[in-house]
């Protein structure tokens, strides 16, 4: 597990299924922002028979609280680009009663570093709704810069909405870290 002070970062386990499945399941869970399409519990075990929801394309950690171990949300990172190294990232909170209190921040940070330290990226990216002001905070905190407005990019609600654009470098982690290229 990677640790953080708050809440640590695991693989997914045979015994999280449920708890997947009942929250990528529950558009009320994944809230205003994100996509509202669900996922079927049969797609969550096919992902889990495949590849346990990690590999080169893409990896799913849980999110942990570290006092006593539940399971409050996951983040992710997939492939930007075919032609780059480049990582997309994201994260949710599913535990609305956790959110609020910087548990976000600090996991998309424990996979900022995770990545950085860990795979030959040079480029980390992520993108939300131009109306998830909390989501676009979690990004600045850990480094990420504006780049732009992708416009009509994801799907909510029945409609398209338009998704600000923010990137990290390898070069900004480093220099965040006060380490040397």
């Amino acid at each position: 597990m990677l640790r953080g002070q708050r809440v640590g970062l695991r693989y997914v386990t045979e015994d999280d299924l449920p708890w997947l499945k009942r929250t990528t399941g529950d558009p009320q869970v994944r809230g205003p922002h994100l996509g509202s399409r669900m996922m079927t519990p049969h797609a969550v075990d096919k992902r889990w028979q495949d590849n346990g929801f990690a590999n080169e394309d893409a990896e799913r950690l849980l999110i942990c609280h570290l006092i006593d171990g539940s399971v409050i949300g996951d983040v992710v990172h997939f492939a930007a680009a075919r032609y780059t190294t480049a990582r997309e990232i994201g994260w949710t909170l599913a535990d609305v009663a956790m959110r609020g209190q910087g548990l976000a921040s600090e996991a998309a940070a424990l996979l900022v570093d995770y990545l950085f330290e860990n795979w030959p990226v040079n480029r980390l990216s992520c993108g939300m709704s131009v109306h998830n002001h909390a989501s676009r905070r979690v990004a600045e905190k850990c480094g990420f810069t504006h780049e732009g407005i992708q416009r009509g990019v994801v799907f909510v609600g029945g409609e398209y909405v338009d998704c600000h654009s923010l990137s990290l470098l390898r070069s900004e982690w480093m220099a965040m870290k006060g380490r040397s290229k």
